[in-house]
């Protein structure tokens, strides 16, 4: 999948919400941006399909490969170009033939008579389908065969309303739905078709659960229930599926599109004539490219209908922009009367302003108090600068005393690396189970920690007291800095309130540090606030 296309597929599953949400509108969004950029879906596929046809220009390419790269523009034709797709079928035959393959040369028999039908080439169609039995074919080959002769009755019955036609498509369904695998989707979707009316519903959904978003499947089974809710009145909801549908279809770059057709049909009945002309403008085009000429037919009559009345209605657009424009000229010389009078308004005014000076005297004189005030706040912020510097400052000792840490591990691990090389384990093992190191650096940090954090807050206890009733207050030894308590609620000071990271930083449990905020709490003052207030203070 190339990057474009990667885009656009993306775009119509998180930016165009038609498959996560039943926002109507979102998913008419996402058709109407759809339908006008299909020609770039397309692009992408005659891409994709230039990469698989350059195989045949292989020296060694032999009739077996060339069948199977046959059969893989086939299948990228269908539905897409239609004299494309019958060539590379009679390119199937013709080297199935040559192989001697019957079996290679019926598939592809099938898929050319299916073309044929689709085409409008009826007689040619037969012809195939004639000259094959059930009775004669492999097993594996006849639910082909059965499909096959489906979709000509399906295709042929646009132009034929036989009952005896209609009877045999329906005996060609029966005998596909025996031959099908029971474990296989197709099978399924075969099962809920003969469900009763009144249970397909549910039947379908189930199966739309299952397939993959934008597959032909998933467009496919769309359709269906599109199709039930239309049949049930619920416009809306059949709107939806068939939204999902045709935007499935269009992302496949399938060209035999009846959804978005039938769309085209509801927008004309609600009246929304220039989304029915742009649906039905797909429909054609997609249909007279693609070669689908029941498509053409049935669409063209609509097509020119949906024309006229928009035509129609955009002629009378221009009138109503005419009236407009008319009207906007009425309205223009109203206001250049309107300015006019304005104009005499503004002399007054003039006279007013005179009057005014006085005031505009007095203004002038609070501006002159107002930027005295500006002044102090100006040395206000180059105080609160000069602060800013000192805690870089305080920040940088932070950096040379954790570079210090990363220095004292290097030498420590060359002395613990020298008394494996001379083989000291004894020693190397007492080393490794003493704490006298992480003890001592520990208290090295705490040390570092606590000068630091009080030269940044240096009236922290006093303001920690202030919140602890009297009998509470912390009072520190003269010598002494923080003790494991105050050091608590200076990293809380410091905005690091998660009870782990504490911990973590203080090398004890978050059960410690929940009990000594807890005593801390029952000490203060109000102790339903008191966090809330000594870290915002």
């Amino acid at each position: 999948m190339t990057i474009k296309r990667a885009i656009l597929g993306l775009l119509m599953l998180v930016c165009l919400p038609s498959f996560g949400k039943d926002d109507l509108k979102a998913l008419y969004d996402s058709l109407d941006y759809s339908v006008a950029h299909k020609e770039m879906y397309a692009q992408e596929k005659i891409k994709r399909i230039n990469d698989i046809r350059s195989a045949l220009s292989y020296a060694n390419l032999n009739d077996v490969n060339k069948y199977v790269v046959y059969n893989q523009l086939y299948n990228e034709y269908w539905k897409f170009d239609l004299d494309s797709a019958i060539h590379y079928a009679r390119m199937e035959v013709e080297t199935a033939i040559r192989m001697n393959d019957e079996y290679r040369q019926t598939q592809a028999e099938f898929q050319l008579a299916t073309s044929y039908a689709m085409h409008g080439m009826y007689l040619q169609a037969e012809q195939i389908l004639s000259k094959h039995s059930k009775e004669t074919l492999p097993k594996d080959l006849r639910a082909e065969y059965y499909n096959a002769n489906i979709q000509f009755l399906q295709y042929y019955l646009y132009t034929s309303d036989s009952p005896d036609d209609a009877l045999m498509q329906s005996n060609y369904r029966d005998s596909l739905y025996a031959t099908q695998d029971q474990s296989s989707i197709e099978y399924r979707l075969s099962l809920v078709e003969r469900m009763p009316e009144n249970q397909r519903l549910a039947g379908y959904n189930q199966l739309l659960e299952l397939v993959e978003k934008f597959s032909p499947l998933y467009a496919r089974i769309s359709y269906n229930i599109g199709n039930i809710y239309a049949q049930q009145g619920d416009r809306d909801e059949a709107k939806k599926y068939l939204i999902r549908s045709a935007l499935s279809d269009l992302y496949n770059v399938t060209r035999e599109n009846q959804s978005i057709y039938e769309l085209a049909q509801l927008a004309y009945q609600d009246g929304d004539y220039a989304r029915a002309f742009r649906y039905a403008q797909s429909s054609f085009e997609d249909a007279i490219t693609a070669g689908i000429q029941f498509r053409v037919t049935q669409v063209s009559s609509f097509y020119s209908i949906i024309t006229d009345v928009y035509q129609r209605r955009e002629a009378s657009d221009k009138q109503s922009l005419i009236n407009i424009i008319v009207l906007s000229g009425i309205l223009l010389v109203c206001l250049i009367a309107a300015v006019f009078f304005i104009f005499q308004q503004l002399k007054k005014i003039m006279r007013i302003r005179k009057d005014l000076a006085d005031s505009n005297d007095e203004l002038q004189r609070l501006n002159e108090t107002l930027n005295d005030m500006n002044a102090q706040l100006h040395s206000s912020n180059s105080l609160l600068q000069e602060n800013n510097d000192i805690k870089e400052q305080y920040i940088g000792q932070f950096f040379n005393i954790c570079s210090g840490y990363i220095d004292k591990i290097g030498d420590y691990q060359n002395v613990l690396y020298r008394l494996a090389v001379n083989k000291h384990y004894d020693e190397l093992v007492k080393k490794l189970r003493s704490t006298t190191l992480i003890d001592s650096e520990t208290e090295a940090l705490y040390h570092h920690f606590d000068t630091i954090f009080l030269n940044l807050f240096p009236t922290f206890v006093s303001d920690l007291n202030a919140l602890l009733r009297d009998e509470e207050r912390i009072v520190l030894r003269q010598d002494s800095l923080l003790n494991k308590e105050l050091r608590i609620y200076a990293l809380l000071r410091l905005g690091i309130t998660d009870s782990e990271k504490i911990a973590n930083f203080l090398r004890c449990s978050t059960s410690t540090i929940y009990n000594y905020r807890t005593k801390m709490r029952n000490r203060a003052i109000d102790k339903d606030t008191f966090e809330d207030k000594f870290i915002n203070k």
